[in-house]
């Protein structure tokens, strides 16, 4: 089969080969892809970037994914639409069962934390972008009807935005800042307009023009590039903010934040970054704030996604930049970390 294969941690060093398909067993399904999404940590494999050290190559990237089941031992589910979930949890440490499948290091303490031992496909073994791949039964999620393929492609990575937003309080009525419009971001916004949010502003910097207009036609309030002046002009458009979700990883942000956010307010952060920051803890004290970090998904979370899907108050279909090819997928890769303002699907 036909598969988008990074071959090295070298910039760039990526190509479509044919690959041998791996046999299925009775306890796994075998999945024809029709489309996969390009996600960050795909871009950051893509550019070499230092902090995906820890994964081996050749690897056929790629765990955002929908296809139809073309083989199971259960004949019911040929045929049927499905997205996969990248996640191989062990299911009985105490994070898989309290529900937090993206935490799971299969028992093991890290006192450095880094990325999960579940997760697995486009990481730790051959992920979605190929023709077919094999999964357990387990990581296969039934698509509603009314999803397009093209929505089903991004839901992971709308699942990640959902599993942020979720570690908050409420949404209804409630004000938000998001920084960094890049597509988990953008994903938060739509799903903060869908379930009902009171203001939403994006943040984004110079050269994000094209991605806030995007956040525009997702629904957003306010889009704002960031400069010295941010937060004075910030609070202009508001006497402090409930929310504020980070997706840039900048660690000039969570300073920032605090001095948006109204006493009790939450800060989650989403983007990841090896750098430091620093937080004055009276401000966090006096202002009762929260602060939390976000990773991943959870099963929960992508099921919740995939019943949006279906529901018009949410806006994907407006995340899709451009379907390519994956017979293009360097092309398709070099628009995503250069170009787009939104998700990248790779088509089979």
């Amino acid at each position: 089969m036909k598969a988008v294969v990074k071959h090295s941690n070298q910039p760039g060093d990526l190509s479509v080969k044919n690959i041998p398909l791996k046999d299925r067993s009775k306890d796994e399904v075998l999945v024809k892809i029709n489309m996969a999404s390009i996600c960050g940590s795909d871009l950051h494999m893509y550019a070499g970037h230092s902090g995906y050290d820890w994964i081996t190559y050749p690897l056929v990237l790629g765990h955002e994914m929908t296809g139809e089941v073309e083989d199971a031992e259960d004949a019911s589910l040929i045929g049927r639409c499905v997205v996969i979930n990248p996640y191989i949890p062990c299911g009985k440490c105490e994070h898989c069962l309290d529900g937090r499948e993206n935490q799971c290091d299969n028992g093991q303490f890290f006192s450095k934390k880094v990325a999960p031992a579940s997760l697995n496909y486009g990481f730790r073994e051959n992920g979605g972008m190929a023709e077919y791949i094999v999964v357990p039964n387990e990581n296969i999620m039934l698509l509603p009807e009314k999803v397009p393929n093209e929505v089903a492609a991004i839901s992971e990575a709308l699942a990640v935005g959902l599993t942020a937003i979720e570690k908050v309080k409420d949404v209804q009525g409630k004000s938000f800042v998001v920084f960094g419009p890049g597509p988990i971001g953008l994903g938060i916004a739509s799903l903060l307009k869908g379930l009902g949010a009171g203001k939403i502003i994006m943040i984004g910097i110079p050269g994000d023009e094209k991605r806030l207009e995007t956040a525009e036609q997702v629904g957003v309030d306010e889009t704002v590039i960031s400069d010295e002046a941010l937060t004075d002009q910030l609070l202009q458009l508001s006497n402090g903010y409930d929310v504020i979700f980070d997706c840039s990883g900048h660690h000039s942000v969570p300073n920032q934040a605090v001095k948006l956010l109204k006493k009790g307010g939450e800060l989650v952060l989403v983007g990841i970054s090896t750098q430091e920051f620093q937080l004055q803890m009276d401000q966090i004290v006096r202002g009762e704030i929260s602060v939390y970090g976000s990773y991943g998904i959870t099963r929960s979370t992508f099921n919740r996604v995939l019943e949006y899907a279906t529901d018009s108050a949410f806006p994907f279909n407006q995340l899709i930049s451009k379907v390519y090819s994956f017979e293009d997928a360097k092309e398709a890769f070099d628009f995503a970390q250069n170009q787009a303002n939104g998700k990248v699907i790779l088509q089979f």
